[in-house]
């Protein structure tokens, strides 16, 4: 039999992600650091920090933002299998707006007092959700060259994972584009909608297990497959 290449383990790809999301997570961090200089000049250094709040605040946004990513992603990719080239530059992707992150969050920071509240808060859920229609159309080019490849022991085909990522991209692009367009009317309103997107991660194992249930009957999922 003649030798050829093969594709990469899916650990290659679950480490540099792991990496990738530590950087991330540790650089949100760099803001708070910044911000103790400005609250140190004023002369009530709790009053500084008061001051300091949209630093704060734009932190706990960018840290939630991306372990709820990070944990959503380990929760799907458990019964990954060897993944194909189109699989590979889908999870680059995924890392590459993971990655902006704290930019957006920086962002948000220094902007959210401001006069720029909207455009901040705008870019912000840019980043958020950017990441949706580009895996929308990865899940769409991977049904073409017909599923998923998954691991042996998966309890769903690599069918119904492609199906279900397809719904799930699409229903997040569409929330995402409500979310972000609100960032021009009201910055707050649309915070909201970034927060209940959030909490709507907060345990995808559930979410996952009720939600493939129920999408079965609507969208014939095949998991009796």
């Amino acid at each position: 039999m003649a030798k050829k290449f093969l594709d990469i383990e899916h650990s290659r790809i679950d480490a540099l992600s792991d990496g990738i999301f530590a950087i991330a997570l540790t650089l949100l961090g760099f803001d708070l650091i910044g911000s103790v200089k400005k609250a140190s000049e004023a002369q009530n250094l709790s009053d500084g920090l008061l001051q300091q709040w949209p630093v704060f605040f734009s932190f706990l946004m960018g840290f939630f933002v991306l372990y709820a990513i990070w944990y959503q992603y380990h929760v799907q990719a458990q019964f990954a299998g060897r993944p194909n080239a189109l699989m590979v530059w889908q999870h680059g992707f995924g890392m590459l707006f993971a990655s902006l992150v704290p930019f957006g969050a920086a962002l948000l920071g220094e902007n959210l007092n401001t006069s720029n509240a909207s455009s901040a808060v705008f870019w912000f859920g840019v980043i958020i959700f950017a990441e949706s229609p580009i895996q929308l159309l990865f899940f769409m080019a991977i049904r073409r060259r017909g599923h998923m490849p998954v691991s042996h022991d998966s309890p769903f085909t690599g069918l119904t994972y492609a199906r279900l990522g397809t719904f799930l991209s699409f229903f997040v692009t569409i929330y995402g584009l409500v979310a972000v367009t609100l960032a021009y009317f009201s910055p707050w309103l649309a915070i909201a909608f970034y927060a209940l997107f959030l909490i709507s991660k907060a345990n995808p194992v559930t979410s996952f297990n009720s939600m493939i249930k129920r999408l079965d009957r609507i969208l014939k999922l095949g998991l009796a497959e």
